[in-house]
């Protein structure tokens, strides 16, 4: 998949002309797109990103860590440019696996893994559960317990059984219904159109849609329920962040976490649960500097 003008436009608008080099790794018969940013012999970090988002959630934060780190971004599968399962396969187990072949093809060493809301959790558990291949962790308001079915009811319900959402007949009027959910006021007008821009696809003549499978939506999410338990099994420096106005991560899960890894560091941004792009100089300096002062080797703790 080669970027398109507007692609590299809408993205060199938010990372101040930075652009990524373009991947696909097959994980299993399926095809996942990566974005590949900086250069191939610095430290790596891969970024996951959440549930029905796409790699470019984290354009914002590549000035950060551009140059200095080598960033390999998957749209996971079933989202953005990544194909979709057939049947459907969105479990804990699915995510791991095409992970586990996106390292072996882009990042065979040790590596940084970073990852907000559902991205969050498959990045935990990886480093859970292959501790000599993460020399670090990141988790951006991911929540860790039991989905709740009456929040899941209210948020997916309507979903449930569904995979192609709503369809407009025109690419601006797809661009007009980008919404962020949960909500989240105060991003930058650049980064809006960047994300919007990557968000949609035209499926056939006059059928915009938004690019994500809607199976993701599952009422019990990926399968895994409650990870809290494996917090304790982590042998990586890890960083927690979240939004101080975000209900996924609230400040009594981020007190949870921290009973249940001592050692996790903490930072509460403003924002709610995308706070990443409403502050994405301050995250970007954050995450850089828990970054840099990884161990050059993985350490247990």
């Amino acid at each position: 998949m080669d970027l398109t003008a507007e692609s590299r436009a809408r993205i060199a608008a938010v990372t101040g002309g930075l652009l990524p080099e373009v991947a696909t790794v097959d994980a299993g018969g399926l095809a996942l797109c990566c974005l590949l940013w900086g250069r191939a012999e610095d430290p790596v970090a891969v970024l996951l990103h959440g549930n029905g988002a796409h790699a470019h959630w984290w354009d914002a934060l590549v000035p950060a860590l551009v140059p200095g780190w080598r960033l390999v971004v998957p749209h996971l599968r079933g989202h953005g440019e990544s194909a979709w399962p057939e049947p459907p396969g969105y479990r804990m187990e699915d995510f791991a696996a095409d992970l586990s072949a996106v390292l072996a093809a882009l990042a065979p060493g040790p590596t940084a893994l970073v990852g907000h809301s559902m991205g969050g959790r498959v990045a935990l558990w990886r480093a859970a559960r292959h501790p000599e291949t993460a020399r670090g962790l990141v988790v951006l308001d991911s929540r860790l317990n039991t989905v709740d079915p009456s929040l899941a009811a209210a948020w997916r319900g309507h979903m449930s059984g569904r995979r192609t959402g709503r369809t407009y007949p025109t690419r601006a009027a797809a661009l007009a219904a980008f919404r962020f959910v949960p909500d989240e006021p105060g991003v930058a007008a650049e980064i809006v159109a960047d994300l919007a821009h990557h968000a949609i696809v035209e499926r056939a003549p006059g059928e915009w849609t938004f690019r994500f499978d809607r199976a993701v939506l599952e009422l019990d999410g990926d399968g895994a329920g409650d990870l809290m338990g494996i917090l304790g099994r982590l042998h990586c420096p890890a960083l927690l962040m979240g939004g101080d106005t975000s209900w996924v991560m609230d400040a009594d899960q981020r007190r949870d976490v921290a009973a249940a890894a001592p050692g996790c560091a903490i930072r509460v941004f403003p924002g709610a649960h995308h706070f990443l792009v409403v502050q994405p100089q301050a995250v970007g300096r954050a995450l850089r500097g828990f970054l840099d002062a990884l161990p050059r080797r993985r350490v247990r703790r």
